[in-house]
């Protein structure tokens, strides 16, 4: 496989894998937090997003502990299209991974 094929099967695979990925939590204030997730669609699209981003927000609040209590959760789906070929045949699809920016607090 040449390396341009290589770029383009990546391209298109990684996106459907089971990624899922979130940001460092961040104080904004207040005793409030906010965490961002990223999750591919075999990992649930947004509410993967979610439930990724919850965890680590408990983790986080139990690191000092207590629990986290969401405020607010702004997910959404990104849908992605996707077209692989091979051997002269064509397939794809739409794919939905999600985002979410998760604001909140932790208790005990």
């Amino acid at each position: 496989m040449n390396l341009n094929k290589a770029a383009v099967v990546c391209a298109v695979m990684c996106p459907l894998l089971g990624c899922a990925m979130t940001s460092d939590v961040m104080d904004t204030g207040n005793g409030t937090y906010m965490i961002s997730a990223a999750a591919a669609p075999v990992r649930g699209g947004a509410a993967g997003a979610n439930s990724v981003a919850y965890k680590e927000a408990n983790k986080f609040c139990g690191s000092r502990g207590g629990h986290a209590v969401v405020i607010t959760a702004d997910s959404r789906d990104v849908y992605q299209g996707a077209v692989v070929g091979s051997g002269g045949s064509i397939g794809g699809g739409v794919f939905a991974a999600g985002n979410t920016n998760m604001r909140f607090r932790c208790e005990n």
